[in-house]
């Protein structure tokens, strides 16, 4: 069983570009399927709309799993954002509930963040190993690539109640 770095994915780009991107690669959780001596693993439905108020609603039983990485998933059912665009401000959206085993590999990112034209950030809280991590990527490339390791990690990090 992992220790999990576990915190948040934000994500900054056109609206079309984050639709895409959550579309694409926000794969539902995985389930077993017994056959014989095999098992094989599916992808839950994620299903996607507008609601009433204008807002994109992302839901899936059991999660989200982040495609192409390493066990990274979004702990929630329901993903629902606000994505306004206009001339002052460029959308971008907050994701909680982020966790990756083992710690965040900032590589897994470099391709969505390359193909959806993407800056993303991810700040992550992993307490069993006592350490933070903060990642940036723009447009594909890693420009922020942290660990750090606390002796008084309860104390030093918000949020210390996240991950392990």
């Amino acid at each position: 069983m992992p220790n999990w770095a576990e915190g948040t994915l934000k994500i900054r780009g056109t609206k079309e570009n984050i639709l895409n991107f959550l579309k694409n690669e926000l794969l539902g959780s995985t389930y077993p399927i017994f056959l014989n001596d095999e098992v094989e693993y599916k992808h839950r439905t994620v299903e996607h709309e507008i609601n009433n108020y204008g807002e994109y609603v992302f839901r899936c039983e059991d999660g989200f799993y982040i495609n192409n990485t390493r066990r990274a998933f979004i702990y929630n059912t329901e993903l629902i954002f606000d994505l306004y665009e206009d001339d002052d401000e460029i959308p971008q959206i907050e994701i909680e509930g982020f966790k990756q085993a083992w710690g965040v590999i900032s590589d897994n990112y470099v391709d969505h963040s390359k193909k959806y034209d993407l800056d993303m950030k991810i700040f992550a809280f992993e307490r069993g190993i006592e350490f933070t991590q903060e990642i940036e990527l723009c447009k594909g490339k890693i420009v922020k690539d942290v660990a750090e390791e606390h002796k008084d990690y309860f104390w030093t990090v918000p949020f210390a109640g996240l991950g392990g």
